[in-house]
């Protein structure tokens, strides 16, 4: 099992992780010094972010499947790079319109 494929694999878990504790806790931790910026974030905000995260964490997960078939490690890096912007463009538009 090539080294790319187990890291995206474990970034794709750490992404449910923490889309599922944000879910749960219906709050969300930053834990960068923008924590202020979403400090007075409503609870159903911070469960559509939690639902954003999840949805975000196919792309490693895909990414992560095609290292464990091709040999080659930037294409499996192009796949999750050009995916998880394509993911996150289709995933604000749907929680906008929410």
């Amino acid at each position: 099992m090539p080294i790319v494929s187990i890291v995206l694999f474990v970034f794709s878990l750490a992404m449910l992780i923490y889309a599922l504790l944000t879910a749960l806790t219906k709050k969300i931790t930053v834990f960068i010094t923008m924590s202020a910026s979403v400090k007075h974030a409503t609870k159903e905000y911070a469960v559509n972010f939690a639902k954003l995260i999840a949805f975000l964490a196919i792309a490693p997960f895909v990414g992560g499947v095609f290292g464990l078939f091709i040999e080659i490690v930037i294409i499996p890096v192009i796949i999750f790079v050009v995916m998880f912007i394509g993911l996150l463009i289709l995933g604000i538009k749907v929680i906008m319109k929410q």
